[in-house]
C-alpha cells in the first residue's frame, strides 16, 4: 500500500474511535432513558395503588404516630412512605424511611398530584381527607438507584473504551511512524555516515517490501550507493591498470631503449658490423612503435567518445578480407583456411575487426614454434566449432584463429583477456612481448559490436582463440550502408 493510503487509513481510523465512542455513548443514553421512562410509568401506577392503600392503613390506625406504614411485602423493596399532618408534622413513616420530621409549607404543599424526580428519587404527595376536612399529606418515594448505577455503568464504559481505543490507536500511529519513518530515515542517516566514513557497502533495506514511498526511496538509495560502490571500484581499477601502466611501460620500453642505445654505440665503435647493429635497432624501433600503439589504441578505446563506423557487409565476404594476406606474410608457418559458404550478413566495422584477427594471428605465429599450423576458420556450424572445442550460440557468426603452439592453462586462460596479462614468457615463440594489452584491446572491440569473445586451449596441443558477432536479420536492416 502506498504512503498516502495508508496516512488516509490512519486519519480514518483516528477519526472513527470518537465517533464510535460517541455512538456508544449515545446509544446506552437512549437506553436509559428509555428504562427511565418506564420506570417512571411504573412509578406513577404504583403511587396511585400505593396512595389507596395507606388511606386505608391511615383511616384504621388509632394512633397513627405509634404505627408504621407497611408496603414492602406488597409494592416490593426501594419505595418509602410517609404521613404528614396537617400542620406539617411527620406522623408515620415505612419501617426504613428516612422523612424529615417537619417541612416547609412550599416542600409539602408544592408540586401536589405529580411525580417528581429529585436527587435520586421519585417523590409523589398527595392530601387525604376525611369528610370535609383535611387529615394530612402522604408522600411517596421510589428508590432510583438502578438508574444512578445505570448513569455510572455509561459514564464508566464510555471512559473506558475512550481510554482503550485511543491507546490502541496511539500504538498503531506509533508503530505505524516508527516502522514506515523512524526506522527508514535512521537507517539512512546510518548509510550516509557510513558513505561519508567511505564505506560504500550499503544493502538493501529489509522493511521495504510493501512498496510505499519511503521503502522506493531507500532501494533508490541503496542502488545509488552500489553504483558508487561500483564507481569507486572502477576507480580503484582504473587506478590500478594506471600503475600497471605506467610500470609497464618503464620496464618493456627500458628494455629497446637500452639495446638502441648499446647497438648504437655498437655501431660507432665497430664499422663492419653497422648494417647488422642497424637491423637490431630497426627491430626494437618497431616493437616500441607497436606498443605505442596499443596504449594508444587501449586509451581510445577507454574514451566515452569511441564510436564504430559500422556496416552491413556479407560474412563470408568479410572473412576473406580479415584472413587476406597472413600466408604470404609469415611463409615460416603453415596457414590454413577454412570459410563455411552460408550467406549472412553482419553488422561490422571491418577497419576495427582487422586489428582483431591481425593481433589473434600475430599471438598465434609468436606462441608456434616455425614449421607449426595455423588455421583461420569462418563458420557457424555447430559441428565445425565443436571440433574446436567452441560451443555454438544461435544467432551469432565465429571467426577462430586456431594454432598448434604449446596451449594455455586452465588458469591462464580466465586472466588472458585482462589488460596487462601476459601469458608466460617459456612459451613465447619469439622474443618479443607486450604490455599485455593486445588481448584485451580485442575483447573489448568485439564486445563493442555486441559480440563475445574466449579461447578454447590445451596444454601441448595449442589454442583456438575466437569471436562471435550477432547475425543481422536482412528484413529489418534493410538499408543499412
Amino acid at each position: 500500500m502506498k504512503l498516502r493510503g495508508q496516512l488516509n487509513l490512519l486519519l480514518i481510523v483516528t477519526a472513527i474511535v470518537p465517533f464510535i465512542t460517541t455512538s456508544l455513548f449515545s446509544i446506552q443514553v437512549q437506553y436509559a432513558v428509555q428504562d427511565q421512562s418506564e420506570l417512571y410509568v411504573e412509578a406513577i401506577t404504583k403511587a396511585k395503588m400505593i396512595g389507596s392503600s395507606v388511606v386505608k392503613q391511615i383511616d384504621q390506625m388509632t394512633e397513627p404516630t405509634n404505627e408504621t406504614i407497611e408496603t414492602l411485602h406488597y409494592y416490593g423493596e426501594g419505595v418509602e412512605v410517609g404521613f404528614y399532618s396537617f400542620d406539617r408534622q411527620l406522623l408515620t413513616q415505612t419501617e426504613r424511611g428516612s422523612f424529615p420530621t417537619y417541612l416547609m409549607p412550599t416542600d409539602l404543599l408544592s408540586n401536589l398530584y405529580e411525580l417528581q424526580a429529585k436527587e435520586g428519587v421519585f417523590i409523589y404527595k398527595e392530601p387525604v381527607f376525611q369528610g370535609d376536612g383535611l387529615e394530612g399529606f402522604y408522600e411517596i418515594r421510589f428508590i432510583q438507584g438502578d438508574m444512578q448505577r445505570d448513569a455510572l455503568f455509561i459514564y464508566t464504559l464510555t471512559f473506558l473504551f475512550f481510554i482503550c481505543s485511543s491507546g490502541i490507536t496511539f500504538y498503531m500511529v506509533q508503530h505505524w511512524f516508527k516502522k514506515n519513518m523512524l526506522i527508514p530515515f535512521t537507517w539512512m542517516k546510518e548509510q550516509m555516515q557510513s558513505i561519508g566514513d567511505g564505506n560504500h557497502d550499503v544493502t538493501m533495506h529489509g522493511s521495504t517490501h510493501k512498496r510505499t514511498e519511503v521503502g522506493v526511496l531507500l532501494d533508490d538509495f541503496a542502488i545509488m550507493t552500489a553504483q558508487l560502490n561500483e564507481i569507486e571500484q572502477e576507480k580503484r581499477r582504473v587506478e590500478g591498470n594506471r600503475q600497471k601502466l605506467i610500470a609497464s611501460i618503464s620496464h618493456d620500453l627500458r628494455t629497446p631503449l637500452t639495446s638502441i642505445h648499446a647497438y648504437a654505440e655498437g655501431m660507432l665503435a665497430n664499422a663492419g658490423k653497422r648494417d647488422e647493429y642497424a637491423s637490431v635497432i630497426l627491430s626494437k624501433t618497431r616493437y616500441m612503435q607497436r606498443l605505442i600503439e596499443d596504449l594508444l589504441m587501449y586509451s581510445h578505446i577507454q574514451a566515452t567518445s569511441f564510436l564504430l563506423d559500422l556496416q552491413q557487409v556479407d560474412a563470408e565476404e568479410l572473412a576473406d578480407t580479415l584472413y587476406d594476406g597472413y600466408k604470404d606474410q609469415w611463409t615460416e608457418h603453415e596457414f590454413h583456411i577454412q570459410l563455411d559458404h552460408a550467406h549472412v550478413e553482419l553488422l561490422v566495422d571491418v577497419d576495427r575487426l582487422i586489428q582483431v584477427v591481425d593481433n589473434l594471428v600475430v599471438n598465434a605465429v609468436r606462441y608456434t614454434p616455425k614449421n607449426g599450423a595455423i588455421t583461420l576458420v569462418a563458420t557457424d556450424d555447430s559441428h565445425v566449432l565443436g571440433k574446436y572445442g567452441v560451443k555454438r550460440m544461435a544467432g551469432y557468426f565465429y571467426f577462430l584463429v586456431v594454432d598448434t603452439g604449446a596451449g594455455i592453462s586452465k588458469e591462464e586462460q580466465a586472466h588472458v583477456f585482462d589488460s596487462f596479462y601476459q601469458v608466460e614468457k617459456a612459451r613465447n615463440q619469439s622474443n618479443e612481448t607486450g604490455v599485455g594489452l593486445g588481448l584485451a584491446i580485442c575483447r573489448e572491440l568485439v564486445q563493442k559490436h555486441g559480440g563475445l569473445m574466449g579461447v578454447h586451449s590445451v596444454l601441448g596441443k595449442g589454442s583456438a582463440f575466437f569471436f562471435s558477432l550477432p547475425i543481422v536479420n536482412t528484413e529489418q536492416n534493410e538499408g543499412i550502408t
